[in-house]
């Protein structure tokens, strides 16, 4: 018997070897709730909002013994999530919910459902349609991104775009224009059509502005001290009449109301105004000025200076009329409804919205890493900011709450709004 003792104990070392190698399998299922990865619940799910649509994704597992998967939607004043749809096969990865409201949050989840019964298990996220398409331009290979809505997600990307620094978009689902630094090409996107066009002839085309009468684009080219402006038609063709001279443009607007075109020399330390049609109107010096946003309701032009720090308020006929002093001010987009300024601080790592009719200061939002680009969406007054920092687009409330924020862009470098319709 004390010869038995021995082989006795290595049986059940060996038994109890093998439990544990079962139960360390076990938790690999990705239907066990003990699963360190899934926890028993379906993988990949995702809620992307659009217009008056949120489209549910997940990571379909035709491999595993399940019936499918049922879906849960809570709807804004529920108290409980109600089944959404029939049950969704095995196979699938995807489900479009298009019965939601603009502007209201819905919350979602999604169980597996196995032996004719939902798991206890679930996944879940939250999602707020809207009209808005935000669009991002992306160094880091190549990519225009378009942001969800509620500022929540990448909605999709086209790649292949080179090295783009700025963008313009036309309002109502119309065509984006895309700078290619890396090529020295302009792409016309059209949102609706994988179609692009190139515009090629230009050295390092940078910023964008469109001209709101016909929609054509003017474009800097920063081309050292040989620096130009180029005028595109809106169906992509080089215009004629090239404006030379420049001495490394980083900065372009437009007039909302009359089409009048500013731009800031960098290296040329100056403000130039000119006409549609690319006539000469005038020319301010100031020290290494940025980036402008020209008022819709005043036609003041705002111009920042990532340099000296100042922000300085023109008057349509090249008119300094006052300044006030940030750390490093680059982005600049002016809600004229509200009237506030919001500026891009970059190295104080800021967005701050100035009143653009006494120049106080109404909101400091902190704690962002290097914001360098802005857009306001008119209509609700909420600021999207560049934060190039952190590869991250932030979405804000007028009063600084955070509503959304999207991250692992990559190197973004700005942001611009269709606000689409109502």
């Amino acid at each position: 018997m004390r010869r038995l003792v021995p082989l006795l104990g290595a049986l059940l070392a060996l038994a109890a070897l093998g439990a544990a190698g079962c139960s360390k399998r076990d938790r690999l299922n990705p239907l066990d709730v003990g699963n360190p990865v899934t926890g028993g619940a379906p993988e990949g799910f995702n809620a992307l909002a659009d217009f008056s649509t949120i489209r549910l994704v997940w990571t379909p597992r035709p491999d595993l013994a399940i019936d499918g998967y049922q879906l849960y939607r809570l709807s804004p004043g529920d108290s409980l999530y109600r089944p959404l749809g029939p049950q969704q096969p095995a196979s699938n990865g995807t489900y479009l919910d298009a019965g939601v409201f603009n502007g209201v949050e819905y919350g979602y989840q999604i169980r597996y459902v196995h032996d004719g019964e939902p798991g206890d298990a679930l996944a879940s996220d939250l999602a707020v349609a809207g009209p808005i398409r935000a669009y991002v331009v992306d160094g880091n290979g190549g990519r225009l991104v378009r942001i969800t809505p509620d500022g929540r997600d990448v909605l999709s990307a086209r790649t292949r775009l080179g090295v783009p620094f700025s963008l313009a978009v036309t309002q109502d689902f119309g065509a984006i224009w895309v700078s290619d630094d890396l090529n020295g090409r302009v792409w016309r996107i059209d949102p609706s059509s994988p179609e692009a066009i190139a515009v090629p002839g230009l050295n390092r085309p940078f910023t964008m502005a469109l001209d709101p009468i016909d929609q054509s684009a003017w474009v800097c080219d920063r081309s050292g001290t040989s620096g130009s402006l180029h005028h595109i038609s809106a169906s992509g063709v080089a215009l004629p009449g090239t404006i030379g001279g420049l001495l490394e443009p980083s900065g372009l607007a437009t007039d909302p109301r009359t089409g009048t075109v500013w731009v800031s020399e960098r290296s040329g330390d100056r403000v130039r105004r000119y006409s549609r049609l690319g006539i000469a109107l005038g020319a301010r010096p100031v020290p290494t000025p940025s980036r402008i946003a020209v008022d819709s309701l005043t036609s003041e032009a705002w111009v920042t200076s990532a340099t000296t720090g100042w922000v300085w308020r023109f008057a349509p006929d090249n008119t300094v009329l006052d300044s006030l002093q940030l750390s490093s001010p680059i982005g600049v987009a002016l809600d004229w409804r509200r009237r506030t300024a919001w500026v891009a601080d970059a190295q104080a790592g800021q967005l701050v919205g100035i009143d653009m009719d006494t120049r106080l200061v109404r909101i400091r939002i902190a704690a962002l890493s290097q914001p360098y680009d802005v857009a306001v969406d008119l209509d609700r007054g909420e600021p999207w900011v560049v934060a190039r920092g952190n590869a991250s687009v932030y979405r804000f409330a007028p009063d600084g709450t955070r509503l959304g924020r999207v991250t692992g862009l990559g190197d973004p470098w700005e942001i611009r709004l269709d606000r689409g319709r109502l």
